[in-house]
């Protein structure tokens, strides 16, 4: 008898550890993903057999953080604000224990030609990358996509990036970051009605000849943001140009008419070495217009580089905007976990963090932003970029067309 209430008390205490271990989680949820792809408990054990890129677009998220739990870490390449990206991977980590965030910040030049050269790999060295100049890394089949539409917030992402960047198609493969814009900054005491229309910039120019400054565009991305709203509105819009892989010749045909525009008033522009530079020079008093990013004014400002009430603004004829994405190469080693740190950097916390460290928009529109010094409602006045193959042919005819002909 005794030998039957033991092994009845045995059976019991199986019976009653069995029943617990299905319990867990926070209010008995085992595991449930929230907004942001985490769980509320660790997940369950990583699957038998893991999944590729392919395979993980159909399975949950707790399904996925399982998996790059297994895999132990991701790869996140990007060349700037490492202060920035050092909290993210705190942060992540914290959100999912079990994956460590693996840093790398080098020379982004240096980082595409390793991935080109890596692509036909089984493995690369990255799992995520951020992408500025998107056409080499798509021509080479360097991303596996489209990735956006698995992403939680893919609805709330800047739409426009989440198909095209740099006017380069990619259809989803690469998913918003963040956004910068491109504009004009001025000297309110200087200046008190600033040029909104293009026939107003001219005739402020005219009036107010070496007061304006525009960056050397081989030498600052400002520089580039002023030859192309020029392009614009000298030369009969942007939208023939979306698409282009290779540069048209028959689409350039009028472009003698911005070089002429260019060369006719280089005694009235300041032409300066860097985006820096034109800051530095705003500030000393030397120019009251320049060409601008708003990211570069917000920092110089925050950090006394520049004077407090410098005003930034996009015209009403138009300045390129656009922004940086993710992309995963199609070989991470680690696609779990890639997958899982792309969801949490357009999450509501990654990208506040962005927004805090870079002051640039968010690659998310439904999030609202305090440190910025545009107003949304210029964002109404901002044009897409033309293709890179064009962004290359007028910085490079800037020199040949217009400073070798003006001299």
């Amino acid at each position: 008898m005794k030998r039957r209430n033991l092994a009845a008390l045995a059976m019991a205490l199986v019976m009653l550890c069995t029943l617990l271990s299905g319990c867990g989680g926070k209010n008995g949820s085992a595991g449930k993903p929230d907004a942001a792809g985490k769980t509320d408990s660790p997940a369950s054990a990583a699957p038998a057999e893991a999944k590729d890129l392919a395979g993980l677009m159909d399975v949950s998220w707790e399904e996925i953080y399982a998996q790059a739990k297994a895999e132990g870490s991701v790869t996140f390449f990007v060349w700037h604000d490492e202060a920035c990206y050092t909290e993210i991977a705190k942060a992540f980590e914290a959100a999912y224990p079990g994956v460590a965030f693996d840093l790398v910040v080098s020379d982004a030049s240096a980082a595409v030609d390793k991935m080109v050269a890596e692509s036909s790999q089984a493995a690369g060295s990255f799992d995520v990358t951020v992408v500025n100049s998107p056409q080499t890394l798509l021509e080479a089949n360097v991303f596996y996509g489209p990735i956006v539409d698995k992403l939680e917030n893919a609805a709330n992402l800047d739409q426009a990036l989440c198909h095209a960047q740099e006017g380069y198609i990619h259809n989803g493969y690469l998913a918003p970051l963040y956004r910068n814009q491109g504009g004009l900054l001025y000297n309110p005491r200087n200046v008190s009605n600033p040029p909104e229309t293009w026939e107003e910039l001219e005739q402020w120019i005219d009036e107010n000849p070496q007061k304006f400054g525009v960056c050397h565009p081989l030498q600052g991305g400002s520089g580039g943001v002023f030859l192309l709203a020029a392009l614009d509105n000298l030369c009969g819009g942007l939208e023939k140009y979306d698409g282009d892989i290779e540069a048209d010749e028959s689409k350039m045909e009028n472009w003698e008419t911005l070089w002429q525009w260019l060369r006719d008033r280089m005694d009235k522009i300041t032409i300066t070495s860097s985006n820096n530079d034109s800051l530095s020079r705003l500030n000393q008093g030397e120019l009251d217009l320049v060409a601008a990013w708003d990211d570069g004014t917000y920092t110089a400002i925050s950090n006394g580089e520049l004077f407090k009430d410098a005003a930034f603004y996009v015209p009403e004829f138009g300045m390129p905007g656009g922004g940086d994405t993710i992309g995963i190469p199609k070989n991470a080693k680690h696609p779990a976990a890639a997958l899982l740190l792309a969801n949490y950097l357009t999450s509501d916390e990654a990208q506040a963090l962005i927004n805090d460290f870079q002051h640039a928009y968010p690659g998310r529109v439904d999030i609202a932003v305090e440190d910025t010094v545009i107003p949304v409602e210029d964002f109404e006045n901002r044009t897409n970029w033309t293709p890179y193959c064009y962004k290359r042919a007028y910085s490079l005819g800037f020199v040949s067309e217009v400073l070798e002909k003006a001299s």
